[in-house]
């Protein structure tokens, strides 16, 4: 049975820094485009995808650097191919996505969401220099409330923390522990 853990979670909890932390040395990836619109780095010997595009210098990576139109693509992706997957990041990471990954047949899906503290949120905003609206910040947190009480995808869901070191070093080993079977 395959393995699906979609990462979720408020900007600025670390999730592409997750990614990037699992994959290591990205150039150990190969690059693939599967299905056109969703480039993907890939593990031929794990038979696992990361959805996403992590470029260096970029400071939002994931899935956020996909196409608005994405869905539809990923969506025939996800049902085509059978091997294990990885993403994050806010394109994909929605409600009908989602609830498609939990109806996929032989598929175990995690929903990870990763939460820190709103002082370290903040600080993050601030040492990234990024330009996001405080209206799309709390627009975000109202999709991740409203996604976390969705009574169909509340049984694949599991929250970890990304506060220090130590706390990303425990969801990169979970996240190697869950895909590299």
């Amino acid at each position: 049975m395959r393995k699906i853990i979609a990462i979720g979670g408020e900007p600025a909890t670390g999730k592409s820094t997750i990614v990037k932390k699992f994959l290591g040395d990205v150039s150990a990836w190969r690059e693939a485009e599967m299905v056109k619109l969703v480039p993907c780095l890939y593990d031929v010997s794990r038979d696992l995808a990361v959805l996403g595009k992590y470029e260096e210098g970029q400071m939002f990576g994931g899935t956020d650097r996909y196409s608005m139109a994405v869905q539809p693509a990923a969506t025939k992706f996800v049902k085509e191919f059978t091997g294990d997957l990885l993403f994050e990041g806010d394109r994909l990471f929605n409600q009908s996505f989602l609830e498609i990954l939990a109806d996929l047949p032989d598929t175990e899906l995690v929903i990870l969401y990763i939460e820190a503290d709103p002082k370290l949120i903040e600080h993050r905003h601030k040492d990234r220099g990024d330009t996001q609206s405080e209206i799309f910040i709390k627009g975000r947190k109202t999709k991740y409330e409203n996604l976390r009480s969705n009574f169909v995808l509340m049984p694949y869901t599991k929250v970890m923390k990304n506060n220090t070191e130590e706390d990303l070093e425990k969801v990169v080993s979970f996240l190697k522990s869950e895909l590299y079977r």
